[in-house]
């Protein structure tokens, strides 16, 4: 799916007008928010199969042009992690990828169609994780992002996770200079949040 303004992959539904938009072309706005705003349609959770790989992969190379990711001093091709899935009528329209390190459950990419945000798809599949991470009897997850990505600032914070370190310039060391990113910020940190199992309220 491409941006309807400049036609670079698109991130993000625009909340105004329904389009597809990049996060060069997105912005914020203060807004009220309502507990059910936005909160629609059904999907399945589970963990991903063989079969749905293809489909990951398509909408990894979508989204990010590549399938290999750094954060954490670490490079990970997505297509070789652990996954879960959201889908639709039997379609992919979401996942996240996990890596284990030590005491950690790394979530290293967590993507959902543009037309499929909002309902709700990627906090269930954080609680997926949550759920894998006790089962394996870890302490934490952790998750890198950049300095411009606020949208994910926004998600990973509201869902409990705080921001533990800051390494500035490393994106830039990655990539070679620095890029245009969300709303136009220079791409330039990243961002690493935590969020510690043991702090989680046991009702929630």
């Amino acid at each position: 799916m491409r941006c309807e303004l400049c036609k670079r992959p698109a991130w993000y539904r625009c909340g105004r007008t329904g389009i597809p938009i990049c996060p060069v072309h997105a912005s914020l706005e203060v807004v009220a928010s309502r507990p059910d705003e936005g909160r629609s349609g059904s999907f399945e959770l589970r963990a991903a199969t063989l079969e749905e790989y293809p489909c990951l992969k398509q909408m990894v190379v979508d989204f990010w042009g590549e399938t290999e990711m750094e954060c954490f001093e670490g490079v990970f091709d997505v297509t070789q992690l652990p996954a879960f899935a959201g889908l639709a009528e039997d379609h992919l329209v979401g996942f996240l990828s996990y890596a284990i390190e030590e005491d950690a459950l790394n979530i290293v990419m967590l993507n959902v169609l543009p037309e499929r945000q909002g309902a709700g798809l990627g906090q269930e599949l954080v609680k997926a994780v949550i759920g894998e991470a006790g089962r394996r009897n870890l302490s934490r997850l952790i998750v890198g992002t950049s300095n411009d990505n606020l949208p994910a600032l926004d998600f990973y914070q509201r869902l409990g996770f705080v921001i533990a370190e800051v390494v500035p310039g490393r994106i830039v060391e990655c990539h070679g200079g620095v890029e245009e990113g969300f709303a136009g910020i220079g791409v330039r940190d990243e961002i690493r949040l935590e969020l510690v199992l043991a702090d989680l309220d046991p009702c929630e």
